[in-house]
């Protein structure tokens, strides 16, 4: 049972196989001259019975099962103020009290992650902050800011990732968010290893589109390539902005190939 403000009316939502709900239509049915029954809801519309429809949200709301509304962002105090509206009782499938929530992971900078809600739910923030309480940087409504270069904090994460159901609650982790982050937090835990040479000649290979592992051959064929297609040549006579980004483009290529080359060359010396 959830008890909830909304633009219209004060609603109570209640599973069609709950214990309560013929608890709750017989209260309406009773003591509301003005009530009527719908085929999924009833509408309480005695806008004089304040009193009576104060007592009876404070039945629904902490009597029946309330876990849920203590959870949501307006205050029980600010519904009641709001009694004068009319109540509705919807009457949901068991299915339906499930609310779905998505959970993906985005990378905010070295060495800390966020974990992110589609939406605010309080109980949903409450379950996380208690799971990562240890790598626990931060919050806000709807992330949480994690220490990701905490011991065994990606074996934990990783294992999260399935159905979690929390009450009504159902927390859906996306794999594939999780997945991307846990890789680039890897591959710049290794960059933050590079010495400045290092990190030259990797953004040169880059440069020239090629990788660490690749033999000599392939960093010439892929540089000559590169050199042809970005020859300002290519475009004399165009327009210069055009003319300038190619001209820039050929000298980054011919730098790049000409630090991989003493690279390789003073490697060979050394074997």
């Amino acid at each position: 049972m959830k008890v909830e403000l909304l633009q219209q009316y004060v609603q109570i939502t209640i599973s069609r196989y709950s214990e309560f709900l013929p608890r709750a239509i017989s209260f309406a049915m009773r003591h509301f001259s003005k009530s009527y029954r719908l085929s999924s809801s009833i509408l309480i519309l005695d806008d004089g019975e304040r009193l009576k429809k104060d007592y009876f949200l404070n039945w629904a709301y902490h009597i029946g099962l309330q876990k849920e509304s203590q959870e949501t962002s307006v205050s029980f105090e600010k519904i009641l103020e709001h009694s004068y509206l009319p109540i509705r009782i919807k009457i949901i499938d068991e299915a339906s009290v499930l609310e779905y929530i998505k959970v993906s992971l985005k990378m905010v900078e070295v060495g800390q992650v966020a974990l992110v809600l589609t939406r605010q739910n309080l109980l949903a923030r409450r379950y996380l902050l208690a799971l990562f309480k240890d790598y626990l940087l931060g919050y806000n409504e709807k992330e949480l800011f994690l220490n990701a270069e905490s011991k065994n904090f990606w074996e934990k994460l990783m294992g999260l990732i399935s159905q979690k159901i929390i009450y009504n609650i159902v927390l859906q982790f996306d794999y594939e968010s999780f997945k991307a982050c846990a890789s680039s937090s890897f591959k710049t835990d290794f960059e933050h290893y590079l010495t400045k040479d290092e990190a030259i000649l990797r953004d040169s290979l880059k440069t020239l589109s090629c990788e660490l592992n690749d033999d000599w051959e392939t960093i010439k064929n892929r540089y000559l390539a590169l050199a042809r297609e970005y020859h300002p040549d290519r475009v004399y006579g165009q327009n210069m902005a055009i003319v300038e980004s190619y001209t820039e483009k050929f000298r980054d290529i011919q730098a790049a190939y000409e630090v991989v080359k003493c690279r390789l060359e003073e490697r060979s010396c050394y074997n």
